[in-house]
């Protein structure tokens, strides 16, 4: 048995990263994308995937920082630190936006060579969710932070998913964190297309976006905004119910100079914001039910879920950046990272024949990535993997396939806890201010005879 397949059996999830990453992530294919999409910066000493492979391994937390990154570097670092970080400092959105995209799409091939069905949301319509994400406070090491007492934001993106594959597909990047999300809808709208349907909660809910989706042939199911001018063509049909004993209306009405359908949905409790009723736009044909339509408004929060594992199990906020830039291009590689796990996935769904999104730890996963990647980069040399790059789209994918099935499943399998318990908060005595664990431990328990 040779080295690399000892450490493909022992360290299964990190030797199908490393893989993946040779053949999604090569230094050929970054460094295309950069001179495909950059409009001022240029490459000499160092390449575009350079930084890409050093900002990885601080997302997949095998470094605490870029600086402990480039200290660990194999070899002489080829420019200064100064130099990194202005390239760093200064990466085009467009160039960031551009790597999410093209290596969406490239893994998406890939999974169509593994073959792996998954059930569509909605059958006949291909889904995209739309969602904003504003990039967590960062720590003040610029200038012109020093002295400001409110919180430094590095920026804000618009987000895109795929959730049939589980794939962050599109960002729009904005480095002005104060910008309204709805400014950025022109540069989503163009990239709806015949067949899609968009999901998208009610901030983007507007006559534009409707407009637009509809002149490119795309359906939406969005939350309805208040302000959205609507008239009414119908009254009220007779209410139903829904499995979670909500009770759900349906009526048209007409938007500028197109009918639309508008579900009410009476909630059994009132949202945070203290709402009762949630109501929805849709231009699907009325053959799918308002029960359908409910449901699958809920599958909105697949996106959320998503920026939870990112900022979960990768480091996709590193708040040491400050600039607004290399703060986004440090979220859209984690976007990639969260793609190429979402591919990793796949190739175990395929071999075990299994939906890992069921019965899958994502937090175990990510923990023994974090844990064993960088020991397959060190006992391993590049020439080891060079090979996944060069094989055929359809023996990529078999190769993923026979690594995840050495897998030893139960390693990672999801823990499903029973309903949390409310427990009665005791009340607060300013004479007892804290107790001994101990004591109490050692008090017996009065008998209940």
């Amino acid at each position: 048995m040779t080295t690399i397949d000892l450490i493909c059996k022992k360290m299964p999830v990190s030797s199908l990263m490393r893989g993946i990453l040779e053949r999604c992530f090569s230094a050929e294919r970054l460094n295309q994308i950069f001179e495909q999409h950059a409009q001022q910066q240029y490459e000499r000493t160092l390449l575009f995937s350079m930084v890409c492979d050093l900002m990885l391994q601080v997302v997949l937390r095998v470094h605490p920082s870029v600086n402990a990154a480039s200290q660990a570097w194999d070899g002489d670092f080829p420019v200064s630190k100064t130099a990194f970080y202005n390239k760093l400092n200064g990466m085009e959105c467009g160039i960031s936006a551009a790597l999410v995209r093209e290596l969406s799409q490239d893994i998406a091939q890939i999974q169509d060579e593994l073959g792996v069905q998954y059930p569509a949301l909605l059958p006949g319509y291909t889904l995209r969710i739309l969602d904003g994400n504003c990039l967590a406070p960062s720590e003040k090491r610029l200038a012109v932070l020093k002295g400001v007492s409110g919180a430094a934001l590095p920026g804000k993106s618009l987000v895109v998913m795929d959730p049939d594959r589980k794939l962050l597909i599109n960002v729009i990047p904005c480095e002005d964190a104060y910008t309204q999300e709805r400014t950025l809808l022109d540069q989503v709208i163009p990239t709806a297309k015949l067949g899609e349907l968009w999901l998208a909660d009610r901030n983007f809910c507007t006559r534009k976006a409707l407009r637009g989706m509809s002149d490119n042939g795309a359906k939406v199911l969005l939350r309805l905004h208040g302000s959205m001018p609507i008239e009414a063509q119908t009254e009220w049909r007779e209410a139903s119910v829904n499995p979670q004993e909500q009770r759900l209306q349906e009526r048209i009405v007409l938007v500028e100079d197109r009918l639309y359908r508008q579900i009410r949905i009476h909630l059994t409790h009132a949202t945070r914001d203290g709402d009762l009723t949630i109501d929805l736009i849709s231009d699907l044909p009325e053959s799918i039910s308002v029960e359908t339509l409910a449901a699958l408004y809920r599958k909105r929060w697949r996106v959320e879920t998503a920026f939870q594992h990112l900022e979960a199990h990768l480091a996709s906020e590193i708040d040491a950046l400050a600039y607004p830039r290399a703060a986004l291009f440090g979220f859209c590689l984690a976007m990639t990272a969260y793609n190429m796990f979402s591919l990793m996935c796949s190739a175990v769904d395929r071999a075990h024949s299994i939906t890992s999104a069921e019965t899958l730890s994502t937090y175990y996963l990510g923990h023994e990535l974090a844990a064993t990647y960088w020991s397959v980069v060190l006992l391993t040399d590049e020439e080891d993997w060079r090979f996944l790059a060069k094989i055929s789209a359809a023996d990529f994918a078999q190769w993923l396939s026979q690594i995840a099935l050495g897998m030893k499943l139960s390693k990672y399998k999801k823990n499903t806890r029973g309903a949390k318990l409310s427990a009665k908060k005791a009340k607060f005595d300013s004479k007892n201010r804290h107790v001994s664990t101990q004591r109490l431990l050692q008090v017996k328990p009065k008998s209940t005879n």
